[in-house]
């Protein structure tokens, strides 16, 4: 479809809209509005605007711009799980203030299947149009149409239909798409909204640049959203493309990470590194690394096959990123459930021994609760991926997104899933648009049981994501880690150990109020929920942290910040009972992972709180030769003559990029809890010389 004056005078802006919370401090989603961008530029390389096309990521800038200007003609909003409350709330204010701008809607957050889509359609009638899959092509077309009928909505609504576009007609009834607009074979036909200077006004230090080589993915899992036919064939950017990209990003961020802002990048594909291109993707990363400082952590989803091309990709952005093996589950019965027939399950357990040896961060996913998932299978796939040496193992729960083959009511009932809902952390605000304040907050739908695991099952199975979140994850105590494992002692085991040691402490107290969470924030009914959000303060408890907040993380921040002592009482004890069940029993091996556990401790206190404190221990051992040893020796070879008095600090550098990070996140457990997640926690953890000089 061509627009054959290629001009218009349409005012249209595009809102892929974050929460702030209730004092505009709180991002829910700060990445920069990369779908909305690429729309827009794309529109405008095949339309003249006389006004260019105005995105918005920030509610508040949204509502003045409407107080200021009125509405524009035409509006877009994107819908993902984390906005599509806040963008709904939106929509309708604007249609109430503006009755003649035509809302558009799109993004992955909507149903497959046909009877739900026109139930969402006819719950909003505040939306006019909704464009499936991907916009660019879509939008344009609609726009098109829509200015060649005069602006009248309600005739493009009646007429044959367009592709990848649904509306409900004048009898309320679906007008479904005629067919699917075809998918961009080339991605470089979307002009880049960094290099075009579309995107200038994000790079504020809060927001961090969010930019894709690829879409698509060739997997086919069913809890995913790409997981579908449509996605399946991957589409790419050109190299020149994506490095003009990166250095006109790296300028950009080399100021605002003078001015003490973040720097770092998402990458927002679904299998980095696995296509031979990352690699020269990865050396434009470095060299921008080498002439700007930016980025300093990389964030992505990397590949589930072609380890070793993952693994050097890693080695050329010298460790800075996160390689993630997310196998969900190893039980064969549910892996053919969620049809993840086509990756490699060894390959992902391998990634975590290499990444070791290029001083990267290896995380590895787990869902709980998946179709035919146990308590049994989830402990299983659990215990073997803490054996392969992942140091994070991320437990999520299972959340049903609509767009997902998972989320169709076929499947719910096929499983017995229990669904419950809960506010996404960060995910509410207050906000004033024109006259009036509304109170929004985004919901999470997750499952919590199926015919193959009990609501029991599920606490205890998150219970034991608190102890891996807090004693396994970041390698906190990744010196007794190695230990144990040289000493062929279960760290699994040491897991359930430390659940069994808890009893009369103050974690004690926190695993109690961490159920006590976990249970009080799912609601059985969605709709008794979206009426507590309305009532007078609700919005305030998940503002100041009372309820709604990110438990893992929160916990473990408090934990680390508060309970440091307490830690190393519960570890030595559970420490003990493994060497006294393995037949370890001997005094030296006991006294030497005691030595180390308070090495540990020493490593991590203070890092956030009180980062100038100084730490002097003595130790009888040589703990830091044993953690650089790649073939750890017997106990007895690192022991001393004389006990070593040893001082831990953290470098300028680390305290620097913990303040830059705090000023981001803010300086509560929930801001900690992010910090932490967000980092890779052995960059973090002091360093350890002699008290007469040091060693490194």
């Amino acid at each position: 479809m061509h627009n054959l004056n290629n001009k218009s005078n349409l005012r249209v802006w595009l809102a892929d809209l974050t929460h702030t919370g209730v004092n505009s401090q709180s991002l829910g989603v700060d990445t920069f509005p990369l779908a909305i961008g690429c729309i827009a530029t794309y529109a405008e390389s095949k339309i003249i605007f006389d006004h260019p096309i105005r995105i918005f990521r920030y509610p508040d800038r949204f509502a003045q711009a409407l107080d200021r200007e009125g509405g524009p003609d035409i509006v877009g909003f994107s819908n993902f799980v984390w906005n599509c409350e806040l963008s709904l709330a939106m929509a309708g204010r604007i249609k109430e203030l503006s009755p003649k701008t035509i809302v558009v809607m799109g993004g992955p957050n909507y149903p497959l299947e046909r009877i739900k889509q026109e139930e969402f359609l006819r719950a909003h009638p505040e939306v006019d149009f909704y464009i499936l899959h991907e916009g660019e092509v879509s939008f344009v077309n609609l726009l098109i149409t829509l200015e060649a009928c005069k602006m009248d909505a309600e005739k493009v609504k009646e007429g044959p239909g367009l592709p990848s576009i649904q509306a409900l007609n004048n009898e309320g009834r679906l007008l479904p798409a005629s067919g699917l607009a075809e998918r961009l074979d080339s991605l470089d036909q979307i002009p880049s909204p960094y290099v075009t200077g579309k995107f200038d006004e994000f790079f504020d230090g809060k927001l961090w640049p969010l930019i894709q080589t690829k879409r698509g993915c060739p997997f086919s899992c069913t809890y995913c959203i790409e997981g579908n036919d449509y996605h399946n064939k991957v589409a790419k950017f050109s190299l020149g493309y994506l490095k003009d990209q990166i250095e006109y990003i790296g300028k950009k961020m080399s100021y605002v990470r003078a001015q003490g802002g973040r720097s770092d990048i998402y990458i927002g594909d679904s299998n980095f590194g696995m296509y031979e291109e990352d690699l020269e993707i990865a050396r434009a990363l470095a060299i921008s690394y080498e002439l700007y400082g930016w980025p300093d952590h990389i964030n992505t989803s990397t590949g589930k096959n072609h380890k070793q091309r993952i693994l050097e990709v890693a080695r050329i952005v010298d460790g800075r990123i996160v390689l993630s093996g997310s196998v969900q589950s190893l039980d064969p019965v549910v892996l053919e459930n969620i049809k993840r027939k086509n990756i490699s399950t060894e390959e992902l357990m391998a990634l975590a021994k290499e990444a070791r040896d290029v001083d990267a961060n290896s995380y590895c996913e787990v869902i709980l609760g998946l179709p035919g998932e146990t308590k049994a299978s989830h402990f299983q796939t659990l215990r073997t991926v803490v054996n392969a040496g992942f140091n994070k193992v991320i437990p999520y729960q299972l959340m049903i997104l609509a767009g997902s083959e998972l989320s169709t009511q076929e499947t719910i009932t096929k499983y017995g899933m229990q669904l419950r809902s809960r506010v996404l952390p960060r995910a509410f605000g207050k906000y004033s648009v024109g006259d009036k304040d509304i109170a929004v907050a985004d919901i999470e739908d997750i499952c919590v049981a199926s015919y193959s695991m009990s609501y029991q099952d599920y606490i205890e199975c998150r219970l034991m994501h608190l102890v891996i979140t807090i004693f396994y994850n970041d390698i906190v105590f990744g010196t007794l880690l190695k230990a144990m494992r040289a000493n062929g002692l279960s760290v699994f085991r040491w897991f359930e150990l430390i659940q069994e040691s808890l009893a009369g402490t103050d974690l004690d107290k926190l695993f109690k109020e961490f159920k006590r969470h976990t249970e009080t924030e799912l609601w059985k009914n969605r709709e008794d929920l979206e009426d507590f959000i309305q009532e007078p303060g609700a919005i305030e408890k998940y503002a100041s942290g009372e309820i709604g907040f990110n438990l893992l993380y929160t916990f473990k921040a408090s934990a680390l910040v508060n309970n440091a002592e307490s830690m190393a009482g519960i570890v030595q004890a559970a420490v003990k009972r493994l060497c006294s069940e393995a037949g370890r029993v001997d005094f030296e091996l006991v006294d030497f992972l005691d030595s180390v556990i308070r090495w540990d401790v020493a490593r991590f206190s203070g890092i956030v709180k009180n980062m100038d404190d100084e730490i002097v221990e003595a130790f009888p051992y040589d703990i830091l030769q044993f953690s650089l040893d790649e073939n750890p020796q017997k106990a007895s070879y690192y022991a001393c003559l004389n006990p070593v008095t040893w001082r831990f600090d953290l470098t300028e550098a680390q305290k620097d990029y913990i303040r830059r990070n705090l000023k981001i996140f803010g300086d509560d457990a929930t801001g900690i809890g992010r910090v932490l997640s967000n980092s890779h926690t052995k960059q973090l953890l002091r360093q350890a010389a002699i008290a007469e000089g040091i060693i490194n």
